[in-house]
């Protein structure tokens, strides 16, 4: 029952009015532009700090009950059964939503309001415009006419001649357009001859599409699809420009193929101006208890290769099963030694050595866990030898028992590893052993731990038996057995200290380690798969200076450390930490890989680290490695720091020196710094100081606004250790709230400066 005087009484609408008022105007926030947020760009408050003009709402949220529908105006006529008229600031609204015209016609007996004069809507994500409007109530069926729009999250505006409204099944926009833009410097605007939008299969349609820039046709579609939600729908992407001196000009056109809710494909056209035309695809799937993906790259016939077929596979697959059961299987490969360095992006890629094939079956329980292997490598560098090749795991297993740690008792556990080795017939005979390792190794410990220490005395025993095939080296079953112990200590300090006005924590954590391995002839035992670790601060605690089982260092040593952190009472914040590390050698070692001399060194680099926060804004870490057995000389340092005052503006500087077992020294500085609200430069320099040459260099400029942005990089960088060099130009359009043209050059940004960050 309606009652409507004047707007001295505000009235209670039939409760089913609620539910249909509600979703009606919902629907308006899903036009065309709806796909804003998944295709562009996000509203950046440091870009665009004002929101666009929209009239304040007349009444707050707070003056209307939850659930409840009111009508209200200056004047009202009422007649039962018939046509309630309402004028003079009519309005409607509930607790979201308000709704005004200078007139309301309220037809009773059809549940039918027809709106006249003005009509202005509001809710949480829109303001509509409307010079008339009619609300069939019954059925939620709606029609407004000549209708503008804002969309306050995307900054998004428009109009429409006509907007049709089948409540929760169809909308329907004649004669839209769309943009980002104010008003005064419309930069880009989409238009259509309609928009359809269905709403129960989450779809919608769109015909005579037409973007463009400066009121100038840059595209056209006479028909196009997309969602009205985040799910995926299948279509053309963004089209990506770029060009090389290796490749010449490259351009391409990916088609997105939405197979099911947990399946999709992406097929590329790659056309490389004097390459030729190389198709890409990827293919993922996912499933609750799996996943996985397919990438493909062909190209038939290279022009700058001979006219031969280059081309790329790569498959992956994760499956768990039992609960705590996993599988995992990968397989790489690709046509040639020269791939990557001719189609690869940066130097990470081109400087690929080794595809890895592998399939792995582990089971996890409560104290163990075991996995099965195998394993294969191609070689895709081509200054390995192919005697130096890795061998082949066919299979490997891996079994370790280890119970939770518990302290004042004693704990015990086992690690073990069975493995079988093959290298190809292709390689040099006599460095080609194959054969199956057996290594086992069973511990015990007894840690204690108080509020200021920490003691743990272990002891452990390793075995290692192998089985070679027709070895003229080794006998056919070599073995060791060496025991092993480690007494791990270490005392926590704290003081209180006050620094720049406040209260801080400071600790002191002095830490010995003792490790004792008997010296025993390994010579005769082949190698495999084993390496010498790099010096680190965590190597210091180590058992085995070797990676891999074919070799257990001999020991009589005392490793001596001391860490410090410097932390916030109030806030509990760490505003850094340093540690000093030592080892010392009671006796030479004497163990080594084919090749290396014995180390008669008294005493290991001396290490340092530092990591800390203090000054604002910036981040400083670093580690040193003076060796004092080398001529006093410094083996490694590593500096870096990043100052990030604000989002989207950081600076990050490093310096790169390791004189051990490479000689190499490096500086390496990235950046984007904003010049001003829409301008900003971004760059790095990865220079080898002893080659006196850049192996890195890019360097471009972003522009960036309400409702559109754009980026152009220019590069150089190393594509394989003989000194060839690429170069490209690369670039990006960003119509915000729309798409993208160009290549993605923010995803290049994002691997290339640590720290950056982009608001579109």
């Amino acid at each position: 029952m309606l009652k409507i005087s004047n707007r001295n009484y505000t009235v209670i609408i039939m409760k089913y009015f609620k539910n249909k008022l509600v979703a009606l105007f919902s629907i308006f926030s899903l036009p065309y532009c709806i796909n804003a947020a998944e295709l562009g760009g996000e509203y950046s408050s440091l870009i665009c700090p004002q929101s666009l003009s929209i009239p304040e709402k007349p009444y707050s949220e707070t003056d209307v009950d939850d659930g409840d529908i009111y009508m209200s105006a200056d004047n009202a006529e009422l007649i039962e059964g018939g046509i309630s008229s309402l004028s003079g600031n009519a309005e409607i609204r509930r607790k979201m939503q308000q709704i005004e015209a200078n007139t309301i016609d309220y037809d009773e007996p059809n549940d039918n309001a027809a709106l006249n004069g003005e009509v202005r809507y509001w809710d949480e994500t829109l303001f509509l415009k409307s010079k008339k409007a009619n609300l069939k109530l019954d059925n939620g069926h709606g029609e407004f006419e000549n209708a503008e729009y804002i969309l306050t999250d995307s900054r998004g505006v428009g109009n429409a001649e006509r907007l049709f409204v089948d409540l929760g099944k169809l909308t329907e926009l004649e004669k839209v357009t769309y943009t980002t833009c104010d008003p005064e410097n419309q930069f880009w605007q989409l238009s259509a001859d309609k928009i359809s939008l269905d709403h129960e299969n989450n779809w919608g349609k769109a015909k005579h599409v037409m973007i463009k820039i400066k009121k100038i046709p840059i595209f056209y579609s006479p028909y196009m699809s997309f969602p009205l939600s985040k799910e995926r729908k299948s279509g053309f992407l963004a089209p990506g420009y770029g060009a090389t001196n290796r490749n010449g000009v490259e351009f391409r056109t990916p088609y997105y193929w939405n197979i099911s809710p947990n399946m999709d494909a992406t097929f590329t056209p790659r056309i490389l101006s004097d390459s030729g035309i190389m198709a890409m695809g990827e293919y993922r799937y996912l499933y609750p208890n799996s996943k996985g993906e397919i990438n493909l790259e062909y190209l038939a016939s290279d022009n700058n290769f001979e006219d031969k077929h280059r081309n790329l596979f790569h498959i992956t697959h994760q499956q768990s099963f039992a609960e705590t059961g996993n599988f995992f299987f990968t397989y790489n490969r690709v046509s040639d030694k020269f791939y990557f360095e001719d189609f690869g992006s940066q130097l990470s890629k081109t400087s690929t050595r080794f595809l890895e094939r592998r399939v792995d079956v582990s089971y996890q329980s409560n104290n163990w866990d075991v996995t099965t292997r195998i394993q294969d490598y191609q070689t895709v560098d081509r200054s390995i030898a192919v005697s130096s090749r890795p061998y082949k795991r066919l299979p490997q297993v891996l079994f370790n028992y280890a119970p939770p740690r518990q302290y004042s008792r004693l704990n015990y556990g086992l690690k073990s590893n069975a493995v079988y080795f093959e290298r190809g017939d292709n390689a040099n005979f006599s460095n080609n052993i194959n054969g199956a390792r057996i290594s086992l190794k069973p511990y015990i410990k007894y840690p204690i731990r108080t509020i200021a220490t920490y003691l743990e005395p272990k002891f452990s025993l390793d075995y290692t038996q192998y089985h070679l095939d027709n070895s003229n080296t080794f006998s056919e079953s070599p073995n060791r057995f060496l025991p092993i112990f480690s007494l791990d200590s270490k005392i926590f300090l704290e003081r209180n200290i006050n620094f720049a006005g406040d209260s801080f924590l400071q600790t002191l954590e002095p830490r010995l380690f003792y490790l004792f391995v008997p010296k025993d002839d390994q010579s005769d035992l082949p190698v495999f798969d084993t390496g010498t670790f790099d010096l680190t601060f965590d190597s210091l605690f180590r058992d085995n200076r070797f990676s891999g089982d074919d070799r257990l260092g001999d020991a009589n040593q005392i490793a001596l450390t001391v860490t410090s952190h410097l932390i916030n009472q109030k806030s509990g914040k760490n505003y850094g930490d340093i540690s000093f590390g030592q080892i010392f050698y009671l006796r030479d070692r004497e163990v080594t890989l084919p090749g290396n001399g014995i180390r008669d060194e008294s005493s290991s680099a001396i290490i340092a680290e530092i990591n800390t926060k203090l000054i604002k804004n910036w981040t400083i870490g670093g580690d040193i490695q003076w060796d004092p057995n080398i001529g006093n000389s410094t083996e490694k340092i590593t500096m870096n720091a990043t100052y990030a005052p604000i989002p989207g503006k950081v600076l990050n500087l490093a310096y790169r020196v390791r004189r051990d077992t490479t000689d190499i020294e490096q500086s390496d500085v990235s950046f984007r710094m904003p010049v001003n609200r829409q301008w900003s430069a971004v760059g790095r320099w990865n220079y080898a100081v002893p080659e006196g040459r850049s192996l890195e260099l890019f360097g471009g400029l972003e522009y960036e606004s309400c409702c559109w942005a754009f980026r152009a990089v220019a590069r150089r960088f190393l594509t394989d250790v003989n000194g060839v060099f690429d170069t490209g130009i690369f670039f990006q359009l960003e119509l915000k709230g729309l798409a993208g043209v160009g290549k993605k050059t923010v995803n290049f940004l994002k691997e290339q400066i640590p720290g950056y960050r982009s608001d579109f």
